[in-house]
């Protein structure tokens, strides 16, 4: 349910207001302090690796979008601009609150085990939602451990050159059989539990102008 709840949002975000979206903002984060303090740091430096895309769409709408001039001496940047880019930088924050809330929340294995239960009616296509979860779960339980590794050859010296062999030493491996990973078997939802993410998706297209 987390995992849909999750798209339900993903699906509302680009068409809401941009109160709504600061008003999500603000929820997400009292959520992130009252649930998953911890994961603080982690949240810091999602957000700071989003510092020159955000930067990037802020500069596109406010240079480019017609409109009202912010200030007579530069008609270029408008207020339209500066609303617009404000409101699709919203966008990338809240989607990346949410991920980072529902991955605070949820244990790797549990993750693994929705995502698997969720792709369970594509079997007759032809996916495999076995392998899939497996192969998630391997990349999801290195992640922490390859990110500490990579930053500290980051600050060190010569600590790019080392950060090139460990990713190629990753690259090699990849194609090679992983240690066995423990997916726990979800019970499935009850009924009416399948309601609480079309509640979502319906509340939060009520939010969208």
């Amino acid at each position: 349910m987390r995992v849909l709840a999750l798209l339900a949002l993903a699906s509302a975000l680009p068409s809401m207001s941009l109160a709504a979206l600061a008003l999500l903002s603000a929820l997400s984060l009292l959520a992130h302090l009252r649930l998953a303090p911890a994961g603080a740091a982690r949240l810091r430096a999602g957000l700071w690796r989003l510092r020159w895309l955000l930067l990037a769409i802020f500069v596109l709408y406010v240079g480019f979008t017609p409109g009202e001039p912010l200030w007579s001496a530069l008609p270029g940047l408008s207020r339209e601009g500066l609303a617009e880019g404000l409101r699709r930088a919203l966008v990338l924050i809240d989607l990346l609150l949410a991920v980072y809330l529902l991955l605070a929340l949820t244990a790797v294995a549990e993750l693994v085990a929705a995502i698997r239960m969720l792709l369970a009616p594509l079997r007759p296509l032809g996916v495999d939602p076995q392998r899939i979860g497996l192969r998630l779960a391997l990349a999801l339980d290195g992640i922490g451990e390859m990110e500490g590794r990579l930053r500290g050859y980051a600050r060190a010296p010569g600590g790019w050159a080392r950060a090139a062999r460990l990713i190629e030493e990753i690259e090699r491996k990849a194609g090679e059989p992983g240690e066995a990973v423990v997916v726990p078997a979800l019970a499935a939802p009850r009924w009416w539990e399948w309601l609480l993410p079309l509640v979502l998706l319906v509340v939060l297209h009520r939010w969208t102008p």
